[in-house]
């Protein structure tokens, strides 16, 4: 991505949601794969999670930004997130939504393919149980924005399995399905999958299992928004330590501006 570009997309998130949202940390104090709090390598959810599917989850989780729920009165942050997903949705919330992960997808693709060992060939989003269809949410318009290099980019479908109502904390296998017709060419490729929010995890992982087990090769998730909850004591302790306002430059990798 040209300099002139990623720029724009600086200066236009900082002034759109600067103040609203902070950017993820990885450090001694979060965890590795969510980046919430915890003092552990792993929270206790990602590792129960890793515990039980192992290398059938996702190869890296990329969450952005930090959404402070449970505040009262109720933070921006939490505001933004769902009026996203209002019928209709708030136009400037999709707005900034839309552009956060475009400026993602088109500043960070080279630290996600040197993580991982290659560039996404794939792009797909975790469904809504309760809004399935491809045009029957705003998560499939987050997707739409993703960049890549490959145009056009190949979008598998994955759809809810017979077990994605009971999906809650945990990941379950039978969550979701990736259809039929696209098991086949999904074997190799690197799937970027996109997420609204991040609270447990649960979702995302299911979808991760269900490309894993299709035969893709690497499953990255973007989520926006990691979910942190105000009347719990360590997030809490957390969220009153975040001052920073969000910075697109900031790699959701490696927690440092990258050059634009």
């Amino acid at each position: 991505m040209n300099s002139d570009t990623g720029g724009w997309a600086r200066e236009r998130l900082l002034a759109e949601v600067g103040g609203i949202f902070s950017n993820t940390q990885r450090s001694s104090v979060t965890c590795a794969v969510c980046t919430g709090p915890s003092g552990a390598p792993l929270c206790p959810q990602c590792r129960a999670h890793r515990e039980t599917f192992g290398d059938r989850l996702a190869d890296l989780v990329l969450p952005l930004a930090y959404v402070r729920g449970r505040m009262r009165p109720a933070h921006q942050s939490e505001h933004h997130m769902y009026g996203y997903k209002g019928i209709p949705p708030a136009p400037k919330c999709r707005r900034d939504l839309l552009l956060m992960v475009f400026a993602a997808t088109s500043l960070h693709g080279d630290c996600i393919a040197k993580a991982v060992g290659s560039r996404w060939d794939a792009v797909t989003f975790v469904p809504s149980v309760n809004r399935p269809g491809r045009r029957d949410h705003p998560i499939a318009q987050l997707a739409d924005q993703v960049i890549s290099r490959q145009r056009p980019v190949w979008r598998p479908t994955v759809i809810p399995g017979p077990g994605a109502s009971q999906v809650d904390r945990t990941p379950r296998a039978d969550g979701f399905a990736v259809a039929a017709s696209d098991r086949e060419p999904l074997a190799g490729r690197h799937v970027l999958v996109v997420e609204d929010t991040w609270v447990s995890g649960a979702k995302a992982q299911s979808v991760a299992v269900a490309l894993k087990d299709a035969s893709a090769s690497v499953v990255t998730v973007l989520a926006i928004g990691r979910w942190l909850r105000y009347d719990w004591k360590d997030h809490k302790a957390f969220i009153d330590s975040l001052c920073q306002p969000y910075d697109a430059l900031v790699c959701p990798l490696t927690g440092v501006r990258c050059p634009n």
